[in-house]
């Protein structure tokens, strides 16, 4: 055999054996598959006077996700993509959330977070039974 057949042969193996060690690379499990669950982070920022002493509860399509704090964030992970409704129940009577938005719709998507953020104001409260006496 001539030195140019041996080179080619030499050549030839390396291609095989780099396309074999590609191919099992490849092939073999990937560990770098893609998420497919999102979350939402849910916030609530209270304003005024006379806070809600005990703070709200989360619901996530009517499902309880957790109570939140007057000045809070609580973290629902593990959600499918696709609409959710998110609300916040037990407010105080001297408090709404601003403009009625109670519930809010978000979209989760994939590998990502969305905010559902709330705003409640509170006021001070009417004095029980109106009142004082009057004078």
């Amino acid at each position: 055999m001539d030195d140019l057949g041996k080179q080619r042969r030499a050549a030839l193996r390396l291609v095989v054996v780099g396309a074999a060690t590609m191919a099992s690379i490849s092939c073999g499990d990937d560990p770098t598959t893609l998420p497919t669950e999102g979350a939402i982070l849910v916030a609530a920022t209270t304003v005024g006077t006379d806070f809600d002493t005990d703070g709200y509860t989360v619901s996530v399509n009517s499902t309880q996700a957790g109570v939140l704090g007057n000045l809070d964030t609580i973290y629902v992970d593990k959600l499918e993509p696709g609409n959710y409704q998110v609300s916040l129940s037990g407010i105080a009577a001297n408090c709404s959330t601003a403009s009625g938005l109670n519930p809010l719709t978000v979209e989760v998507v994939p590998a990502d977070t969305v905010n559902a953020e709330f705003e409640v104001t509170c006021d001070v409260p009417p004095p029980p039974d109106g009142g004082g006496d009057p004078l």
